[in-house]
């Protein structure tokens, strides 16, 4: 986070904590990453020790992680517990399944993973195109169908992020249609259970976006939009926020001090995704 966003956090940190003590009702913070990969952290990638770091401020704060599925239920329900947190990744590297997910597991941490299903047939990230042959096969690898069947086994929760990870907004009609229901199938047909979470690609979504998610038979939809989730967020547009690389400005986004940046989140996704 840059220094200058984080002086503004640390000023709007107090209002954030004010509004929150007055609140009818808890509301629900949804965190997310993309992969851990024991590098330094950089871009997609979280450091191994960083994300250990990531997990004992959820600690220190006093988070209490529920599964995404249940969080959104008690969101709508009222029934809430204070500092309510749900942990998410996006597109389905290996290394959330061979390094997060057990760090997650030693310490009782429900999480879900979005996944592109279209990297079960073979197919690459295109962000990650430009990486060196033995990056996109080692430490950028995408999980497979065996990495996710056994992780799902042993509870992890797995959500769609499309069929190829297009820019919805972008999409007719009819490939909009395509890419929520068919990755939704190919996911549900390989796990054996149902999968009714979605989180959109780069976070885009508007009113159509999130009526053809309905249409597809999603009951839970994930944003970039920062902020907190109260009663009156749409379960099918629930806001996020990833995680920053600082352990302190995870904690200011617990908080809730960089919600101010959420019109600064819709204004960047109206132009859609740099690849």
């Amino acid at each position: 986070m840059r220094p200058g966003t984080r002086a503004v956090a640390s000023v709007v940190r107090p209002v954030a904590l004010a509004r929150r003590s007055l609140a009818t009702a808890p509301g629900l913070t949804v965190v997310g990453w993309h992969r851990v990969d024991g590098r330094t952290s950089d871009g997609l990638s979280t450091g191994i020790d960083d994300f250990r770091r990531h997990l004992d401020v959820l600690e220190e704060w006093g988070a209490c992680v529920l599964p995404l599925a249940e969080a959104a239920a008690r969101l709508r329900a009222g029934t809430l517990p204070d500092r309510a947190v749900a942990l998410t990744f996006d597109d389905g590297y290996a290394s959330v399944v061979e390094t997060a997910w057990p760090l997650l597991r030693e310490r009782g941490l429900a999480t879900t993973l979005f996944v592109v299903s279209g990297i079960l047939a073979g197919q690459q990230f295109a962000w990650d195109a430009h990486e060196p042959a033995p990056c996109r096969t080692g430490r950028l690898r995408p999980a497979t169908a065996e990495e996710l069947v056994a992780a799902a086994d042993e509870g992890l929760d797995i959500g769609s992020h499309t069929v190829s990870h297009p820019w919805l907004p972008a999409l007719d009609d009819d490939r909009l249609l395509a890419e929520l229901v068919e990755s939704r199938a190919v996911l549900e047909d390989l796990l054996g259970r149902p999968v009714r979470s979605l989180a959109y690609p780069t976070g885009g979504w508007d009113a159509r976006v999130r009526a053809a998610a309905a249409v597809a038979g999603y009951s839970v939809g994930i944003t970039v939009d920062r902020g907190l989730n109260t009663g009156r967020v749409h379960p099918l547009s629930l806001r996020r926020a990833f995680v920053p690389t600082e352990a302190a400005d995870l904690r200011h986004v617990l908080d809730g001090a960089y919600t101010f940046l959420r019109p600064l989140d819709r204004w960047r996704s109206r132009g859609g995704p740099p690849w």
